[in-house]
């Protein structure tokens, strides 16, 4: 008997070990314990009770479908639908959930007060806004669990040895002058007709030798000419023909480096062919 006892003590003092023992390894894992602000859904009691303020209405439906009032059905049913739509959103728990489910509470009291209740209009309206501000004071210490925004993604930053990447400057601000400036049309299509040949250049960089004088010549002079009508230059007569040319050289360049490229693909497949026939295959 005195075995069975020991044996019967040790048990015990061994399952009470084990219950501390994960007793602590569950504390030590609690979010709290660790720091951490918990994320994720949000379901407390208070999101969920907030739609319970709405039960009168769940009678007023069963009252008004015998009555056959549509105008108080319809300002029931809303108001039902929407607290609860209200409640699911907050407990979501996602940024900008708690402020969303605010304002459907909100627009449900209202509606509920104007339709259901016949409230004065004005009032019913006063009545949805306090009753989002209600909302959001019960809620407020819950914004806490909302994750934080997320970053902006920055603009990836041109490469620094991108010989385009002055030209493509130069002609974003004159885009962006042009349509208040004079002979604003003659300038967009100048400067379209321009970032046309930087595309190309940008897909054929072999190419850019051969352009070099256009970007230091055409895309510099219409930066130029911008900056004096910003300064309140008066525009000569002989501006609208030099921009219509700029604009025409800008068109002929383009479609030169494609002839080029079309000449290069022609002896490209000649050489082919040639060395398949020499093979003989």
């Amino acid at each position: 008997m005195a075995g069975w006892e020991e044996a019967r003590r040790a048990w015990k003092e061994q399952k009470r070990a084990w219950k501390d023992q994960r007793r602590e390894e569950r504390r030590e894992n609690r979010p709290e314990e660790r720091g951490e602000e918990r994320r994720g859904p949000v379901f407390g009691w208070r999101v969920w009770l907030l739609p319970l303020f709405f039960w009168p209405l769940a009678l007023d439906v069963v009252i008004e479908l015998f009555r056959g009032n549509p105008a108080r059905l319809a300002g029931g049913v809303l108001g039902l639908v929407l607290a609860w739509m209200a409640a699911a959103r907050m407990a979501r728990g996602q940024r900008g959930d708690l402020k969303a489910g605010a304002v459907l509470f909100g627009v449900a009291a209202g509606l509920a007060a104007g339709l259901a209740a016949k409230v004065f209009p004005p009032f019913a309206v006063a009545l949805g806004f306090g009753a989002y501000f209600g909302v959001r004071l019960l809620t407020a210490d819950l914004a806490r669990h909302e994750p934080p925004p997320e970053p902006a993604p920055s603009p990836a930053a041109p490469p620094a040895n991108d010989p385009l990447a002055g030209p493509r400057a130069q002609l974003s601000r004159v885009l962006a002058a042009a349509p208040h400036l004079p002979h604003a049309a003659l300038l967009i299509e100048a400067a379209g007709a321009m970032q046309g040949v930087i595309d190309d250049l940008a897909l054929r960089p072999a190419r850019l030798s051969e352009a070099r004088r256009f970007l230091a010549v055409q895309v510099d002079g219409l930066a130029r000419i911008v900056e004096r009508l910003e300064a309140g230059a008066t525009p000569p007569e002989t501006l609208p023909p030099l921009l219509a040319e700029l604009a025409a050289a800008a068109r002929r360049l383009r479609a030169q480096l494609r002839e080029a490229e079309s000449e290069a693909l022609d002896i490209q497949v000649k050489v082919l062919s040639d060395r398949l026939r020499q093979e003989g295959l």
